[in-house]
């Protein structure tokens, strides 16, 4: 074989081995396919520039919801799950050592055949909240899949997913070498030019530019051409009716207040509903909450007060002008 299993000690040791190449979870960041990522932002993170991605709980549950995923896959085709496949391990390509791969689940592709490396597939387990099309599968999750069957050296996998803990799904995808190829290409550009070599990728949207310019560098001017006057054209026009917009919208939410008065809702008669009624709107305070008086405590404690203050840098602001 040309790939090697890892079998790192804890988590820990997990973690710190990802992050000596590109993990399957990154390739859609790299080709532009990651609604979530822009490779401007994975190669900060990737340079140690801004820190790793904190687990949330919906990284946490899908991370315990992957067994649940693959038993669903199991008890869907009959194929058996490999529980050893279960954990924290990589698959490291041995000649280019910065494709490593982590799968879900590996699974024999004919339960009844024989126990070898012919017979075994990857299961990636997704949980989410969207309503997955097997026939137009988010193209993120396709690469992911790929990228592990190319450096496993697997010819059969499987993307297996659950929406909302209510609907599970999954679609039977078998490797393709050409796309795996065309891949490993623009992984392998990505880490000798960005990576190896230092270079700053392109930043491609405005969240790039607030992280690598998060203030603006003052009295500098750029000048702008016809796209850019078409542009500032066309925001001006909208800007126009989105004031018009807001000023009938504000109307309107006069009118319903005035109609709720000292309520907390407004209703209309519904025949369909269980109780004959539809709630319209609603127009109630909040809880009562605990305010701190920093002008009072800083006229009191004003030595105290300025020990604890520091400056705090605010987000740009964009303005319109004329």
């Amino acid at each position: 074989m040309s790939c090697t299993i890892i079998r790192p000690q804890d988590r820990y040791e997990w973690l710190k081995l990802r992050g000596y190449g590109i993990g399957s979870s990154e390739v859609g960041t790299i080709l532009g396919l990651n609604p979530f990522e822009t490779p401007y932002q994975l190669w900060r993170r990737k340079k140690g520039m801004d820190a790793p991605k904190e687990e949330n709980f919906a990284m946490r549950a899908g991370h315990y919801l992957e067994d649940a995923v693959s038993r669903f896959y199991s008890d869907a085709t009959g194929r058996k799950i490999i529980k050893r496949s279960a954990g924290d391990w990589l698959i490291v390509d041995n000649d280019k050592q910065y494709l490593r791969v982590s799968p879900d689940r590996i699974f024999w592709i004919d339960p009844e055949g024989k126990h070898n490396a012919a017979n075994k597939g990857i299961c990636e387990c997704k949980t989410t909240q969207l309503d997955v099309d097997e026939d137009d599968l988010p193209k993120h999750w396709f690469c992911q899949l790929q990228y592990q069957l190319g450096v496993s050296e697997m010819s059969y996998g499987a993307l297996a997913w659950l929406t909302q803990g209510r609907k599970f799904g999954y679609k039977d995808i078998e490797f393709d070498k050409d796309f795996y190829e065309w891949m490993v290409a623009e992984v392998t550009d990505f880490w000798n030019t960005y990576i190896i070599g230092d270079k700053e990728p392109l930043a491609e949207t405005v969240s790039d530019v607030l992280l690598k310019s998060p203030r603006h560098i003052a009295g500098k001017v750029v000048k702008g051409g016809s796209e850019v006057l078409a542009v500032y054209n066309k925001l001006k026009a909208v800007n126009e009716q989105y004031a018009t917009l807001k000023e009938q919208k504000d109307e309107l939410e006069g009118e319903m207040k005035m109609a709720i008065g000292d309520a907390e809702a407004i209703v209309t008669d519904d025949p369909f509903s269980e109780d004959g009624e539809m709630t319209l709107a609603t127009w109630k305070a909040p809880k009562p909450s605990i305010k701190f008086d920093d002008k009072k405590f800083k006229e009191d404690h004003e030595e105290l007060y300025d020990a604890y203050c520091h400056e705090v840098q605010g987000a740009r602001r964009f303005l319109l002008k004329q």
